[in-house]
């Protein structure tokens, strides 16, 4: 089956009196896409936009410690992209944002970072757990052993990689992007996950009471795709005026080229 790679949206959002670009993003994708979107963010700079970047900020001790256990593994997030992008052949998106830090030196004020602390996150994490039961029974599910094999593929990708030789390497890239592909083309087939309440829904409301609250009238954001209906829907609680005024579609990630053709006559 031929997967189809996954489009990022890039939408305009405005109530009339503020106007706000959201760039959908992945983590991991093609150079070309971080270039575009790298492009585009100089463009937003020149014509007075405030850069609003996505990346939960560190707290250390407990929220460092939590975020670690319950979204990276016990590992770190970013070292676990990078990894990733090195098997399938891509990118990792901080490689490229680097690309901006000369004018975020110059200008702190137009670079932002939008996202909650990861202390943050534990909190409402405790508070769900507390105050939700269907929530807390979820995630005890989810972190009871499963009787059924649980092995991970992307981890038993990131083995193989680390001995491969140069050929595998390259097949293992086209299986890597093949599975990006299909994991990200449509979000709408995912099953809700039960961190989501935490993990997208309280940063979607943090991200749209940060946008509220700034007096900048122009905000250009870089976060996550799957962020945007909840962000959207947040601003729209504060005032229905908000809406998505233009919305255009960019290719983070590319399948191999499907090619079909024919074979001469066999003897």
């Amino acid at each position: 089956m031929q997967a189809d790679p996954p489009l990022l949206p890039q939408a305009t959002l405005s109530n009339g009196k503020k106007t706000v670009v959201f760039q959908g993003m992945v983590h991991v994708g093609m150079e070309s896409f971080y270039k575009s979107v790298v492009y585009d963010l100089e463009e937003a700079l020149n014509e007075g936009y405030r850069l609003y970047y996505e990346g939960v900020q560190p707290s250390p001790g407990e929220g460092d410690a939590w975020f670690a256990e319950q979204l990276a593994g016990g590992g770190d997030l970013a070292e676990n992209y990078k990894a990733l992008a090195d098997a399938c052949g891509v990118k990792f998106q901080i490689d490229y944002f680097g690309l901006m830090e000369r004018d975020a030196q110059q200008h702190p004020e137009r670079h932002v970072a939008a996202d909650v602390t990861s202390l943050e996150m534990k909190q409402e994490y405790d508070r769900l757990m507390a105050t939700d039961p269907a929530f807390a029974e979820q995630v005890r599910d989810r972190e009871a052993p499963a009787s059924t094999d649980t092995s991970d593929p992307v981890a038993a990708l990131l083995d193989w990689h680390a001995s491969a030789t140069d050929e595998q390497k390259k097949l293992i890239g086209i299986l890597c992007r093949g599975a990006f592909a299909m994991a990200l083309g449509d979000q709408s087939e995912h099953e809700p996950r039960p961190l989501d309440k935490v993990i997208l829904d309280f940063r979607n409301r943090q991200l749209a009471q940060r946008i509220i609250a700034d007096d900048s009238q122009r905000i250009y954001i870089t976060y996550g795709a799957a962020h945007l209906p909840g962000v959207l829907a947040s601003l729209q609680a504060a005032d229905p005026a908000w809406q998505i005024t233009t919305v255009k579609w960019m290719r983070g990630m590319a399948t191999p080229e499907h090619l079909e053709g024919a074979l001469p006559s066999m003897p």
